[in-house]
C-alpha cells in the first residue's frame, strides 16, 4: 500500500499556522451581457444603438459586412470577427447591398470594474480564425442550454473566448505592416506605371535594404517578383474578359515593351498571350450561382462551392465530378483554393482576399449586385471559350419570356404589382429588388410586374434586399404576393401569427387569393436552367389562378 502513497517533496507541504507564498489572482476584466443572432445590416446597426455604452464582439456567419471605424476602412466575411470598444463607432456602409444577406452573432460585455481603463484588444481589425468561430459556436449552444450546461460553462467559453482574441492582438501588434500594407495598396493602384524598390523605399522611410527583407517575409516574394505577378495576372484576366491587342496591355500592365511583355507572359505561364484564351483552363468557382452557371454551359469546373439546392441537379454529371465545397469554405479557406491549383478564380466583388487569390491564379470578380444577371452568364462564356453557347441560352430563355407575356398579355392584360417575400421565422421576411435574383427580376424585368408601392418608397429594393420585421410585412403587399415560410413546426408559430394580422387578412391579395407559395430553395439561383424553372414555376402559379377565375 505504501507505493500508492503519493511522495510529496516536504517543501511542498503547508505547516501548520503558516502559507506557503501566494500568487496574485488579477481581476476579472470583463463580465459577459447579451448574445443575439443577427440576420442583416440593419439589425446590426440597431445593435451599435442599442449597446453603444458596451463592448461588442461581431461574428459574420454568412454574407459579407462593410465596415467603418476611426481607424479606417475593413470588410468582415464570412468566418471571421470584428471587436468594437464601447463609445466607440463601428458604422456600416450601406451605399450597396451586401453580396448576400449578412448574418451573425453579437456578443456584448461590461468592464467587471467600472474604473478598468485597460483594453487588451487593440483597434478594429477584420480575425479568421476558426477557433474563434468554433469558441463563439459552443458559447452559444451553452447559453441556449444553460440548464444542461451548467452556470459556469458559458462564463468559461467567454474567457477562453476573450484570450484567444487578445492573443490576435497581441499578435498584430508585434507584426507592424503598416507601411508594407501601405506600399501593397500603392502597387496595385499604379501598377500601369513605372515602380522601383528604391522610390517606394523612400516613400515610406525605410531604408531599400530592410524593405526587400520585410517584402519578402510578408509576401513570399521579392518586390520584382510581386509586381511581375500582378502585372502578368491583370494581363491575363483583360485576355480572358476581352481581347485587347499587345500594345492595349502593355498599356494596362506598365509594360513599355510588347516584346518583354510576351516573354514575361510567357515564362510565368507557359503561353504566349496570343495563345492564352484559346487553352482549356481549371477554373475554380467561388459562388453557388457561378458553379451552377458553368454546369449550364457545359464547363464542369475543377473546384466549385456547390449548394444544397442545387446538388439534386448534379446527378446527370455523375459522382463528384469536381471538388465541391460550401461558400463559407472556400472565403475562409484559401488553401482549399491554391491546393487545386486552378487556372482561373471566378467570384464576387468585393472580396477582401483579392491579392490573395491573385497569387494563386488570375482571379474574376463581378458585382453581381451591379451587373444583370445576363451579363454575367455572358462574362463566363467568354472566359471559359462558351460564348456562342451562352448567348443561346439567353435567346432561348428569351423565348420563353416572350411566350410568357403573350399568355399573360391574353388572361389578365395589365400586370399591376407583385412581390415575393421569403419568412425567416419570427424575426421576419427578406425582400428582394431587382438585381437580386430570388424571382423578382423574372417579375420585374421579364414579366413586366411593377414592385410594391413601399419599395419604391424605400429606394434601395431596386438593387438589393431588406430585412422586414414580422409586423410589417402588410406595408410591402403587392396584387400578387408570393410567399415561401418555413416548414419546420417549430418556425410554424411565426406564420400562424402573420396569418392571424388583421391588417394582413385585410389585403386584396389574400381576400381575392392572389397569395402563391413558393419555396425559396428554387428561387435561389440565377443561371439559366434555374431562371427557366422559375419562370415556369411562377406561370404555373399565375394562369392556375387566373384560370380558376
Amino acid at each position: 500500500m505504501n507505493n500508492l502513497v503519493p511522495n510529496f517533496h516536504k517543501s511542498s507541504q503547508l505547516q501548520a499556522g503558516r502559507l506557503q507564498e501566494i500568487s496574485t489572482v488579477p481581476p476579472a476584466m470583463f463580465r459577459l451581457c447579451h448574445l443575439a443572432r443577427l440576420h442583416d445590416h440593419e439589425s446590426y446597426s440597431r445593435i451599435d444603438e442599442l449597446w453603444s455604452n458596451k463592448h461588442v464582439l461581431y461574428v459574420i456567419t454568412s454574407g459579407q459586412a462593410r465596415l467603418i471605424s476611426d481607424h479606417g476602412h475593413l470588410m468582415v466575411n464570412s468566418g471571421s470577427a470584428v471587436m468594437r470598444q464601447a463609445g466607440t463607432l463601428l458604422q456600416h456602409e450601406s451605399k450597396r447591398g451586401s453580396l448576400s444577406p449578412v448574418q451573425g452573432i453579437a456578443i456584448a460585455f461590461d468592464p467587471a470594474d467600472n474604473e478598468q481603463t485597460l483594453w487588451p484588444f487593440g483597434p478594429p481589425a477584420a480575425i479568421s480564425s476558426r477557433v474563434i468561430i468554433e469558441l463563439v459556436s459552443d458559447l452559444v449552444l451553452a447559453c441556449s442550454q444553460s440548464k444542461e450546461s451548467g452556470p459556469f460553462k458559458p462564463h468559461a467559453l467567454f474567457y477562453q473566448l476573450l484570450d484567444t482574441l487578445r492573443d490576435h492582438a497581441v499578435h498584430l501588434a508585434h507584426e507592424d505592416h503598416s507601411w508594407l500594407d501601405l506600399v501593397i495598396a500603392h502597387i496595385h493602384e499604379m501598377v500601369a506605371y513605372p515602380l522601383t524598390r528604391e522610390q517606394l523605399a523612400r516613400e515610406v522611410n525605410v531604408s531599400p535594404e530592410h524593405f526587400s527583407r520585410e517584402f519578402k517575409k510578408h509576401t513570399g516574394l521579392t518586390f520584382v517578383e510581386y509586381v511581375t505577378r500582378l502585372r502578368i495576372r491583370i494581363a491575363q484576366e483583360h485576355l480572358l474578359l476581352v481581347n485587347p491587342t499587345l500594345h492595349e496591355l502593355a498599356q494596362l500592365t506598365g509594360y513599355r515593351d510588347t516584346f518583354y511583355l510576351s516573354r514575361k507572359f510567357k515564362q510565368m505561364v507557359g503561353y504566349a498571350p496570343t495563345l492564352y484564351r484559346k487553352m482549356p483552363k481549371k477554373i475554380a468557382s467561388l459562388t453557388y450561382n457561378y458553379t451552377a452557371s458553368l454546369l449550364a454551359l457545359g464547363h464542369i469546373p475543377h473546384l466549385g462551392a456547390v449548394a444544397g439546392w442545387m446538388k439534386e441537379k448534379m446527378v446527370e454529371y455523375g459522382p463528384d465530378p469536381f471538388k465541391q465545397y460550401s461558400e463559407h469554405e472556400l472565403i475562409s479557406r484559401v488553401d482549399l483554393i491554391a491546393d487545386s491549383r486552378p487556372d482561373v478564380i471566378l467570384g464576387y466583388a468585393p472580396h477582401s482576399g483579392m491579392d490573395k487569390l491573385r497569387q494563386i491564379a488570375p482571379t474574376i470578380l463581378m458585382p453581381f449586385e451591379e451587373l444583370d444577371w445576363q451579363e454575367q452568364f455572358i462574362h463566363l462564356g467568354r472566359i471559359t471559350g462558351l460564348e456562342k453557347k451562352a448567348r443561346a441560352l439567353l435567346d432561348r430563355y428569351d423565348t420563353l419570356q416572350q411566350e410568357a407575356n403573350r399568355t399573360l398579355d391574353q388572361m389578365m392584360g395589365e400586370r399591376g404589382s407583385a412581390v415575393c417575400i421569403f419568412m425567416i421565422g419570427e424575426s421576419g421576411a427578406y425582400i428582394y429588388g431587382h438585381g437580386w435574383g430570388r424571382a423578382s427580376h423574372i417579375l420585374y424585368h421579364s414579366l413586366g410586374f411593377t414592385p410594391p408601392a413601399r419599395m419604391e418608397k424605400d429606394g434601395q429594393l431596386l438593387t438589393g434586399y431588406i430585412h422586414v420585421p414580422l409586423e410589417e410585412i402588410h406595408l410591402y403587399a403587392a396584387d400578387h404576393i408570393f410567399i415561401d415560410y418555413a416548414r419546420e413546426s417549430s418556425e410554424q408559430h411565426a406564420v400562424d401569427k402573420l396569418f392571424a394580422q388583421e391588417s394582413w387578412n385585410a389585403l386584396s391579395a389574400v381576400r381575392e387569393g392572389r397569395l402563391y407559395e413558393i419555396e425559396a430553395n428554387m428561387f435561389y439561383g440565377f443561371d439559366p436552367i434555374s431562371v427557366m424553372e422559375q419562370l415556369h414555376h411562377l406561370m404555373h402559379k399565375l394562369t392556375s389562378h387566373l384560370s380558376i377565375h
